[in-house]
Parts: C-alpha cells; sequence; structure tokens
C-alpha cells in the first residue's frame, strides 16, 4: 500500500501543478505583451533589430513601436534570452490569433518540468514523502503560480536555476562532475547570463567555489569558461560591433539610480528620473550609442547622489536588504499585502535566514546555497528590490527552510 502511495507522488505534484496554474491562467493570465516585451519584440520583428528606442532627432529618442520609415536604435537595456524566446514563438505560431497564449502555456509547461526537477533535487538526500510536499510547498507558493501565467522572464530564469542547481547538487553528492553534466551546467550558465547579466558573477562564484574551493579541478573551471562564453560569444559579438565594447546589458547606470536618488524607495523610483532628467534636456547625440551614453550618464548621477550624502545611501541600503529579507512595508505593487502572498513570504524569510546561519559551516552543496542566498540579498539591495526577486531565491529559500526544520527537530528530539 505505502508503495502503491509512493508511485502516486509524482502524479499528483504534477496535476497540482498543472491545476494551479490553470486556474491562474483564467483569472490572472496575460493577454498581450506589455512595456519593453512588447516594444522589445516588435521592432525584432518589423525591422530586425533588438531595439527600445526610435530616433526623434539629431538628441532625441523615445521607446516606440517602429513603422516603415523609423529608426530603432540597437539596445543592450535588456538582457536578450526573453526577448528572443518570445520572438521565436511569435513566427513559429504566426498563424494564431494570440501567440500570447502560447508563451504561457510553453510557461506553463516549463514551470511543471522546474516543479518536477526540484523533486529530484529534494530525492538526492531526503526521502521520498518528505521530497513530495516540500516539492508541492515549492508549487504552490503563490508568486509562483503568478509568475508563470505573466509575460515575465522570471519563469524561464527559475527553471533554468533550478536545473543548474540540479547538477551541482549531483556533483556535490559524488565529488566529480561527469563531462555530460559539465556540458549542460555550463549551456545552464550561459543562459542564465544571457536572461539575467549579472548572473555571469553567480556563476564565477559557484565555479570558483565548486571547481576550485571544493574539488580544487582547474580543467573543469577552464572547459565551462569555455563552453560558457561559446553561448554567450554571438551576443557579446553583437553588442562589441554595435557598441564597441564587450558586454551583455548596459543598465548598471539606470538601475543604479532608480535604487539610489533623493526620493527614496525600496522598489526603486523611476519616476524621480523621468521628471529630474528628462531625456528631451539631456541633448545626447541618438547615434547607436545613445543607450550607452546614456546609461553611463545615469551612472553619473547616481555616484554623485551616493558621495554627496554616503550615510543616508548606506542607511537605505540595509533598509533595502532587511526588505528583501522579508518584506517591502511601502511596497506599490498590486495585491503585495494580500495575505496569501505575505503569509508564506514572511515564514519562508524567517525560516531561510535560519536556515541559512545554520548551514553556513556545512562544506558542500547546503553551505553554497548559504552563501548564493545571502550573496543575492546583498548584491541586489545595491539596486533595489522588485516583488518577483524573491521569486528567484524561492527554491534556495524552501531547502533552507527545510534544514532549518530538521534541525529543529533534532534538537527537540
Amino acid at each position: 500500500m505505502i508503495k502503491m502511495n509512493l508511485n502516486l507522488l509524482i502524479p499528483t505534484l504534477i496535476l497540482s501543478t498543472l491545476a494551479s496554474r490553470i486556474i491562474a491562467l483564467i483569472f490572472f493570465g496575460d493577454t498581450s505583451l506589455e512595456n519593453e516585451w512588447k516594444v522589445l519584440v516588435h521592432n525584432l520583428s518589423e525591422k530586425g533589430v533588438l531595439g527600445y528606442y526610435l530616433v526623434n532627432d539629431e538628441f532625441l529618442a523615445s521607446p516606440g513601436l517602429a513603422g516603415i520609415n523609423d529608426n530603432v536604435l540597437p539596445s543592450a537595456f535588456m538582457p536578450p534570452l526573453y526577448a528572443f524566446f518570445i520572438f521565436v514563438i511569435k513566427y513559429i505560431f504566426s498563424s494564431f490569433v494570440n501567440f500570447v497564449n502560447i508563451v504561457i502555456i510553453i510557461q506553463i509547461l516549463i514551470s511543471l518540468i522546474a516543479t518536477y526537477i526540484f523533486f529530484k533535487i529534494l530525492q538526492i538526500s531526503e526521502k521520498p514523502v518528505v521530497s513530495f510536499y516540500t516539492a508541492l510547498i515549492f508549487s504552490l507558493v503563490p508568486i509562483n503560480i503568478y509568475a508563470s501565467v505573466q509575460i515575465s522572464s522570471i519563469s524561464i530564469q527559475v527553471f533554468l536555476l533550478i536545473y543548474f542547481f540540479y547538477i551541482l547538487k549531483i556533483f556535490s553528492k559524488d565529488k566529480i562532475i561527469s563531462q555530460k553534466n559539465l556540458l549542460i551546467f555550463s549551456i545552464l550558465s550561459g543562459l542564465l547570463i544571457l536572461i539575467r547579466g549579472e548572473f555571469i558573477l553567480f556563476y564565477i562564484l559557484t565555479i570558483l567555489y565548486f571547481f576550485l574551493f571544493y574539488t580544487r579541478n582547474i580543467k573543469s573551471i577552464l572547459i565551462s569558461l569555455f563552453i560558457t562564453l561559446l553561448v554567450i560569444s554571438p551576443y557579446l559579438i553583437r553588442n562589441y560591433n554595435q557598441f564597441n565594447t564587450f558586454t551583455i546589458t548596459k543598465s548598471i547606470g539606470y538601475n543604479l539610480l532608480k535604487g539610489n536618488n533623493p526620493s527614496f524607495k525600496i522598489e526603486g523610483n523611476p519616476s524621480f528620473i523621468d521628471e529630474k532628467f528628462n531625456r528631451e534636456n539631456l541633448l545626447i547625440k541618438t547615434d547607436k550609442d545613445y543607450e550607452i551614453k546614456l546609461d553611463n550618464f545615469y551612472k553619473d548621477k547616481a555616484l554623485e547622489y551616493l558621495k554627496d550624502e554616503p550615510v543616508f545611501y548606506l542607511k537605505n541600503y540595509f533598509i533595502k536588504v532587511l526588505s528583501f529579507l522579508t518584506f517591502d512595508p511601502y511596497s506599490s505593487y498590486d495585491k503585495y499585502f494580500n495575505i496569501f502572498h505575505l503569509a508564506p513570504k514572511l515564514v519562508l524569510s524567517i525560516f531561510s535566514i535560519l536556515g541559512g546561519i545554520v548551514v553556513i559551516k556545512k562544506k558542500g552543496f547546503l553551505q553554497y546555497l548559504s552563501i548564493y542566498f545571502f550573496s543575492n540579498v546583498f548584491f541586489f539591495s545595491i539596486f533595489f528590490i522588485l516583488p518577483r526577486y524573491s521569486l528567484i531565491l524561492l527554491p534556495i529559500q524552501i531547502l533552507l527552510s527545510l534544514e532549518f526544520i530538521k534541525f529543529l527537530i533534532k534538537k527537540i528530539l
């Protein structure tokens, strides 16, 4: 009887994941492209240029959907992978009235796979029933369900991250990485860099931890670096040809100013930039380097603010750290303070912080997760904290929370 029940765990997990997302699709699913994704995909489709800005005149460019006679400036503001993901789906399913529905359906399927891989991570060291219930919690956290039915790169990023952690969990257990898994790990790393440019920092952290500190395998470092570079090289070459610089994204200045200005908000304040530094008044020449020069301008202004009032911004930094670890008490996002969102967020926040502290001395996968968790918090708090950022850490928070619960049970028993 027990064996039969265990055989039902995976189907039950998959069906629960699927049902929750179908319900979310009906009530909350996106039905069209909006904001930057709409602009980027349209301009790539119509003009063959991954671009956000259209040239208005010699010293002014504005975001817009390109017409026949419009000049689109090449963009490096957003990481490219999700835009290409949507573009390919649009191209393949162009005959459909609304291809966005196809995008959401594919994201739901990707979310199903991510949940299954998360279950496999747990199975490596946990009993099947514990693995099932822990994976079910991950699947049914409201922000995870909601993200899968939205036009957002976050659901793809979470899938790639979970697969990335799965390879590392196997490596940590076996103390050796096969050529196949090293190849998969490196391709995943390249794709994660293409979906979030700053992941390159966490990729470097990972290979230094596992291949240098953990196993001292220099050969694996060199192989992984080579394969990862191959994955991202087409886009690096594209950006070098366009902007004469090797970069995946060029938005650090905007993001730094958005999160560090006199009108401070934990979630960032883009309105301050629009009002204080209106592009019409900046007189930046609208050539192919327009975005680069614009972002450099924002970076210089942000650094000026930081230098002028270091104590003020240091205090704000720790406010952002605390908000990322717990919640943003001033969030303006719709439904942010809904009990179904806030309650699990707070519980996971407290348990994962304590779990991260408990495992920090345990050399291996758990120590790495703790370092990765706190590094993300401290890094992103340099800029600003959006609600979706917590989803990036959700798999780690659940794994660390599980470790804390196991620690408590041992202490009590």
